[in-house]
Parts: structure tokens; sequence; C-alpha cells
């Protein structure tokens, strides 16, 4: 565990630990740090959870930004023929 003064203080010795690192504020877990390599070392449950805690996050930034389900699913059509 780091707590919140650490990770603000010295953001290095989180990203650059190996494994999956939380972040406490007042003792009250705050977030978590996963390294991206390491992602297959989490139980299926905790990768299911962080997803979709993600994803809802992603969802509410668009909605706040007006941004419809249709557009984003045309820029994602565009990224792909780009990339062909």
């Amino acid at each position: 565990m780091t707590a919140i003064h650490d990770f603000h203080a010295q953001p290095a010795l989180v990203f650059d630990s190996a494994e999956p690192v939380l972040v406490t504020k007042r003792g009250k877990v705050s977030g978590v740090y996963v390294p991206l390599g390491k992602l297959h070392r989490l139980p299926d449950d905790i990768r299911r959870n962080l997803a979709g805690a993600v994803g809802k996050h992603i969802a509410k930034s668009l909605r706040r930004k007006g941004v419809t389900s249709a557009q984003v699913k045309e820029d994602f059509r565009a990224y792909r023929k780009r990339r062909r």
C-alpha cells in the first residue's frame, strides 16, 4: 500500500512497481495502480470489476461531453480504415 501523499511526491516508486499497488487516502483505498503488463496476475473477478469501472467512467465522461454511441462507432470505423 502507498499513501496518496507518497504517490504524489514520488510517483516513480509506484510506476516502477512490478506488482499492483493500492493507493490510500486517510487509510481508505483511493485507487489501485496495476502495471498493464501484469493484468494477468489479477484474479478474474477483479479484472472484470476493473474493466467495468473503467468502462462506466469512460461512458460517463462521453455523456458529459455529449458524445453519442453512434459517434464513437463512426470514429472507430474511421480509425480502422486508416490503419489498413
